[in-house]
């Protein structure tokens, strides 16, 4: 009697720790000017059968993942009761301007699953009651262009979190059920047309994304474009998949007007249905002026000579962070450009970008961008060396690849994130834009650091990207990204060097290669290479990478692949990029289809492995985990796919973001009739 007592009692109190329906329904914490009436606003069920007190909400900061305040439930004022449901609010300031923060709403200490929330991205908690747990970015934000009395707030019906959506800034209501918000009862299928919902200049002949947002409605949908002043409808495709995102390419001969208006409906009977808000344009072709990095930068009075005009532009992309991202068409001096808002592109990815020269705070800038095309991969131009007084100071090297050798750090901790460091010639500041995991010391030598010579609020400072761009062991690697253009230098191979600028040895402990390179097998040429390999100080390695192709029955279309050198000091990371499309050199053009190439890297692996697949047409795929026992553990992938490469990480965990035990696991691609299972080892 008494185990089946406890089993109850344990069935409970875990039904009470995970049954309450609460959420964060709207709030506010920046604007134009000075934050005014910042505030929070929750909705519980069933608020009788609690102690408000029970409920925590827990302000994060997202520069580190740290709390920095708490409230309980019990402080707020009652607002409105609807149904079962009391909406509950209070005044709070104040509340972080984001890139990232976040909110977490807990019961007795236990996390609300779902109720980490982010704005203006995501972060790792590092204590409270969501430590560890990464969070949920909500997609919408404020800023300093927001009007006063307005708020971030969920949109649409139902009963539960996931039946609503976030919506841009509207209208305040602290208490009060939101804009366009029914709660309660049964939840109604809604679409929301996001883009373009009103104002936006779309020239004839351009290609953009029709965007938008469905709840509680996962059916087919009809777009169709409207005219608002004759009430006129053109279907621009009768279905298409309900994935929020449809390309529309913009006839040439579109009918130039103000009065146009998108509505996305369901496309058996259209109901649900949504249109834009208010009208966009299809206007001309802009006239766009072609310049040179260098033409666009290079002044002698401060700003750009072009700042206002519609340029067109070609560089290689040298650095990507988290809004905006560099480009350069050459080393030097005024080669370098910042890119804004971020666009869908790689570091070595040659680009045309097309938009508007402008001075943020004295930063010249291309952004409204207009049109974007990836030509290709390129090298990286070598960065310019320089000394940390000249980075300080220098307009002439603004967003251009830099690098300063010989450095001590003279000041860790400028706030921020920002740090100072000086080679003798006077200090400069360095980000914390990029992606490195070194923590500075004050009194530290480093032997070098490049990175983008950034300008932000009045100052230069150099942005590292990541690990391999600070040099702390005196071990460089050169050049970190081998590009192999054309199925020659494939077969030739390219040379790379590794220099020891330490004072002691550094062994290699060994090369390897992971990724996805179908139809092709590598070699590394070197007469005197044996691993383990003893690099002693103030010396230099040069040895040949080949990549051979095979030239039958298989395409030659392969995909990025990454080379690593090992040492017992550091890891030094060589990406090894190539031509989605060797044909061109290659004589014999007939080429047949390749077979379904399917792997997995790393493997044993921990924590977590990255698995490889192709689909040879457009078609559904379904990539899940099993494990031995044939249990299904998680699915990765389910969605209809083009034609092409692809690649998703498995992080060992289930579907409930459990860790999953080591053992052997299986991963099975199913396309159309056909299915394909691998093996793979999780070691802990």
């Amino acid at each position: 009697m008494k185990p089946l007592l406890f089993s109850l009692m344990f069935l409970f109190v875990f039904s009470t720790l995970f049954s309450q329906n609460i959420w964060l329904n709207e709030f506010h914490y920046d604007n134009v000017g000075a934050d005014e009436g910042e505030f929070l606003e929750i909705v519980l069920e069933d608020a009788g059968s609690y102690t408000l007190s029970d409920f925590t909400i827990t302000l994060y900061n997202g520069n580190g993942g740290a709390t920095y305040g708490t409230l309980t439930l019990d402080s707020f004022t009652t607002g409105a009761v609807i149904d079962n449901f009391t909406i509950y609010y209070k005044l709070i300031a104040p509340i972080q301007n984001g890139a990232p923060d976040g909110i977490a709403i807990d019961y007795q200490g236990i996390l609300i699953p779902g109720q980490f929330l982010s704005y203006e991205g995501t972060f790792e908690a590092s204590g409270g009651p969501a430590n560890g747990v990464t969070s949920i970015d909500i997609g919408v934000s404020e800023g300093s262009t927001t009007p006063i009395g307005e708020s971030l707030q969920l949109f649409g019906s139902g009963s539960v979190y996931s039946d609503f959506i976030w919506q841009e800034p509207a209208l305040e209501t602290p208490g009060e059920l939101n804009n366009g918000q029914t709660i309660g009862g049964t939840p109604e299928p809604t679409i929301i047309v996001v883009s373009p919902n009103g104002g936006e200049q779309w020239e004839q002949g351009s290609t953009h994304d029709i965007t938008w947002t469905s709840i509680n409605f996962d059916d087919n949908v009809k777009i169709e474009l409207g005219m608002v002043w004759n009430r006129t409808r053109e279907v621009l495709i009768a279905s298409t998949e309900n994935d929020g995102s449809w390309e529309w390419n913009i006839p040439i001969d579109q009918t130039i007007s103000d009065w146009y208006v998108i509505i996305i409906s369901d496309a058996i009977d259209g109901d649900p249905s949504d249109q834009s808000d208010d009208p966009f344009s299809i206007i001309e072709p802009i006239p766009v002026t072609p310049y040179t990095i260098y033409e666009i930068q290079y002044s002698t009075t401060g700003s750009s000579p072009h700042v206002g005009e519609l340029v067109e532009t070609t560089g290689v992309v040298t650095a990507i962070f988290e809004y905006y991202f560099f480009i350069q068409d050459g080393p030097g001096a005024w080669n370098g450009i910042a890119i804004y808002p971020m666009q869908s592109v790689e570091i070595g990815d040659e680009i045309v970008i097309s938009g508007m020269v402008d001075e943020y705070f004295d930063k010249t800038e291309i952004t409204d961008i207009i049109n974007m095309t990836v030509l290709g991969t390129a090298d990286i131009p070598a960065p310019v060396i320089i000394s940390t007084s000249a980075l300080a100071s220098s307009e002439e090297y603004e967003s251009v690849l830099v690098k300063v050798q010989d450095v001590t750090v003279t000041n860790e901790d400028l706030g921020n994130g920002e740090w100072e460091i000086d080679d003798g010639s006077g200090p400069c500041i360095v980000g914390h834009l990029g992606d490195y995991t070194y923590v500075p010391v004050l009194d530290d030598f480093i032997y070098d650091i490049t990175g983008v010579s950034d300008y932000t609020y009045g100052a230069f400072k150099l942005e590292p990207r990541t690990d391999d761009d600070l040099n702390i062991t005196g071990l460089d690697v050169n050049p970190l990204r081998l590009l192999f253009l054309t199925y020659e230098h494939c077969s030739n191979g390219k040379v790379f060097t590794i220099t020891n600028y330490s004072e002691s040895n550094i062994v290699i402990e060994s090369m390897t290669t992971m990724g996805f390179l179908p139809s092709a097998e590598w070699s590394i040429e070197d007469f005197n290479l044996q691993l383990p390999y003893n690099l002693e100080a103030g010396s230099s390695l040069e040895f040949n990478v080949i990549v051979n192709l095979y030239t039958e029955n298989f395409t030659r279309e392969i995909v990025s692949d990454t080379l690593y050198i090992e040492t017992n000091v550091i890891n030094k990371k060589i990406t090894i990029l190539y031509n989605s499309n060797l044909n061109s050199n290659v004589e014999n053009h007939t080429i047949a289809t390749a077979n379904t190439l399917i792997g997995n890297y790393p493997n044993p692996f921990n924590p977590e492995t990255t698995i490889y697949f192709t689909t040879e047409q457009d078609e559904n795929a379904e990539l899940v985990i099993y494990n031995i026992k044939g249990q299904l553990v998680k699915t990765l992938v389910n969605i209809k796919l083009e034609a092409g490469n692809y690649s998703t990480t498995w992080n060992g965990k289930d579907k409930n973001e459990r860790p999953v035990a080591s053992g052997i696991y299986f991963y099975k691609l199913k396309k159309g009739n056909e299915t394909y299972t691998r093996k793979m080892l999780l070691l802990k």
